[in-house]
């Protein structure tokens, strides 16, 4: 049996343990009960320089602005406020969130593609750094608003840069030409737009904003969109215009997780072929990516005389992925064959995250050897439904019941997406130079029926 690399998430043996920061994953299953989730703050931070700097050393101005939505919990988003920070906003809870942890209004920007009107009255009054506009009707609300405030706005304009479709695969759709977010260069909207802009003071192009997708594995979407928007970019400035900022979106994936394309969901669920991270060949995408648009923008400043563009970066799971792990019980163990045995846990797709569906992500049993025998399993949660899936066809010591089980790289959209099917949400600590602390309590019955009315 091939054991996990455990450095890949900087996990440390120890005897049968595991350390993560200095904390026993064990002790903590046992202190604070499962499922449980646990973030490494100093992972979570590092993973944002790791971005960040991949960008500045190839002399771009570039800011982060983490994005909000990906893993909402006050005291991660607070952790990466603390180092510089921005935050990405969909949401009128997010931008009251942001407002809540003490990010400067400077350091917020608006994205999404429904945006209400309460909300950008709330942006437009707050001074937000800027708002990405997604289509022609949402330019026309924020004119109306900035209008009755007379105050200016920064916006971007979201280009949707068209990139072709790849079989099977959906991680890149949001930047294809059937996805209905963004304007479509050269459109009649497009046009308007501009029109609009040109026309009116209330309202300044501060730049241009694409986002094409989540779990990207290559650069090569990048590298197209980029191409595209050098072009507009050059019209725009033809035109009048003055654009200073490209913010490039999110979408980065990190090399030991990976969304199952549509042919692998198939394989996995309907063929049970096993699924595994082969076919992830990103372990250098970032630095791939940053050296390409460090090069065509410099090259491209040069070539028209203009001001090198402000990079503004917009991830989510690259930074909080790998800082997250969830921690389960193993309840009961079934033999279905000579092959192959099936686990149980307290936790699963269905009460837990429906990602676990569609992502593959590494599972590692915490407090057994993987020197001896080993078994295939597959992983079910605590609900009465197959698709109350943890993994499937997964190597693992012997496993039986009360053995823990840490499913890796679980920082982005588990905690987003948590649900109270049958049940309280789980507790998650932070783990921080051997000292863990509580930063959300597990719900308990009473907390799931409290905001019912009695009758």
């Amino acid at each position: 049996m091939i054991s996990p690399n455990i450095s890949n998430w900087n996990l440390k043996g120890k005897g049968k343990d595991l350390l993560w920061n200095g904390c026993s994953l064990t002790d903590l299953a046992k202190e604070y009960e499962t499922p449980l989730y646990v973030i490494n703050k100093m992972r979570l931070q590092q993973s944002y320089k790791d971005l960040l700097y991949a960008f500045i050393n190839e002399n771009l101005n570039a800011e982060i602005f983490f994005s909000f939505k990906t893993n909402p919990i006050p005291a991660v988003l607070k952790s990466l406020v603390e180092i510089g920070s921005g935050a990405e906003i969909i949401s009128e809870y997010e931008l009251w969130l942001a407002q809540k942890l003490g990010v400067e209004n400077s350091k917020i920007i608006i994205t999404g593609s429904a945006k209400s009107e309460s909300m950008l009255r709330t942006a437009v009054e707050i001074n937000v750094r800027m708002i990405s506009i997604d289509n022609y009707e949402e330019l026309l609300i924020l004119l109306k608003t900035a209008k009755q405030l007379n105050k200016s706005v920064d916006v971007t304009l979201r280009i949707n840069p068209a990139i072709r479709k790849r079989m099977f695969d959906l991680t890149s759709e949001t930047g294809t030409k059937t996805c209905p977010m963004g304007f479509i260069h050269n459109s009649s909207e497009w046009r308007n737009a501009l029109d609009l802009l040109r026309k009116n003071s209330y309202l300044n192009l501060l730049g241009l904003h694409f986002h094409i997708g989540s779990g990207i594995t290559n650069s090569s979407p990048y590298k197209i969109a980029l191409k595209k928007i050098l072009k507009i970019w050059q019209e725009l400035t033809a035109e009048g215009f003055s654009p200073k900022v490209l913010d490039i979106g999110g979408g980065f994936n990190i090399p030991t997780l990976k969304t199952f394309n549509l042919l692998e969901v198939y394989r996995l669920y309907a063929g049970n072929r096993r699924q595994g991270l082969s076919s992830a060949k990103h372990k250098n995408q970032i630095v791939d990516i940053a050296r390409y648009y460090g090069k065509k923008l410099i090259e491209f400043s040069l070539k028209h005389g203009i001001a090198l563009p402000e990079i503004f970066l917009e991830p989510g799971r690259f930074i909080s992925a790998s800082s997250q792990i969830l921690l389960l019980k193993v309840l009961s163990v079934q033999n279905r064959g000579k092959s192959k045995d099936f686990l149980f846990c307290d936790g699963g797709a269905m009460s837990l995250s429906p990602l676990l569906l569609s992502e593959y992500h590494e599972i590692i049993c915490i407090n057994k050897s993987y020197n001896g025998k080993s078994r295939m399993y597959n992983i079910l949660g605590n609900l009465p439904t197959p698709l109350d899936v943890v993994g499937k066809n997964r190597v693992l010591p012997i496993i039986s019941p009360g053995d823990i089980l840490a499913v890796m790289d679980t920082g982005a959209y588990f905690t987003s997406l948590g649900n109270n099917f049958a049940g309280p949400r789980p507790a998650i600590v932070t783990v921080e130079n051997g000292q863990a602390q509580l930063i959300r309590r597990r719900e308990s019955f009473d907390d799931l029926i409290v905001r019912d009315l009695k009758s």
